[in-house]
């Protein structure tokens, strides 16, 4: 569902973590005039979502997107490949499918111009799944950057079954 102030926001008052993270993007637009970009994100203005987020450079040719930021929830539900989170493209921890579709939905923000609300669930290489409730955030490209969005997250599920999302979550809490 595409996010907008006169958008009932009933719904993401069950998902605390993202109706403040909509609150906050709302704010920053209305500040800003325009939608924010990747410099205009201030670590300090999300505290409530550090660990919960992502950054994504949208490649529409090769509907590929590439992960750019990364918080360590996060990187741990996707299970990304070995190494460095930072500069993997999709393709390297989930399925054909599933990248493609992921693809889709962060191209659709971007085209929209509006955040999407909603879950997602995919299928990492491994054959195994995982989900999530989320909003995608278009930001303006600026100086020749690539395309970007910036997503949070919560309510991560493992194989489809929340508690287990849940347990590993709290395992992950250590980390903050």
């Amino acid at each position: 569902m595409f996010l907008s102030a006169q958008s009932d926001l009933s719904e993401l008052e069950e998902y605390p973590r993202l109706l403040k993270s909509w609150h906050w993007y709302s704010d920053l637009c209305t500040k800003l005039g325009r939608l924010p970009s990747r410099q205009d994100i201030n670590p300090a203005d999300i505290k409530f979502a550090l660990g919960y987020e992502l950054l994504a450079e949208v490649n529409r040719e090769s509907k590929n997107p590439r992960v750019r930021l990364i918080g360590v929830v996060t990187e741990e539900f996707m299970k990304l490949a070995d190494g460095r989170p930072s500069g993997k493209d999709y393709d390297t921890f989930l399925t054909e499918d599933s990248q493609v579709a992921a693809s889709k939905k962060l191209t659709e923000a971007l085209d929209q111009g509006q955040p999407i609300f909603g879950t997602a669930t995919y299928t990492r290489k491994d054959e195994r799944r995982f989900g999530y409730v989320r909003i995608i955030f278009p930001l303006q490209s600026q100086n020749d950057e690539p395309e970007m969005v910036f997503l949070i997250f919560q309510d991560f599920t493992e194989n489809e079954d929340r508690e287990v999302g849940a347990q590993k979550e709290e395992a992950m809490k250590r980390w903050f």
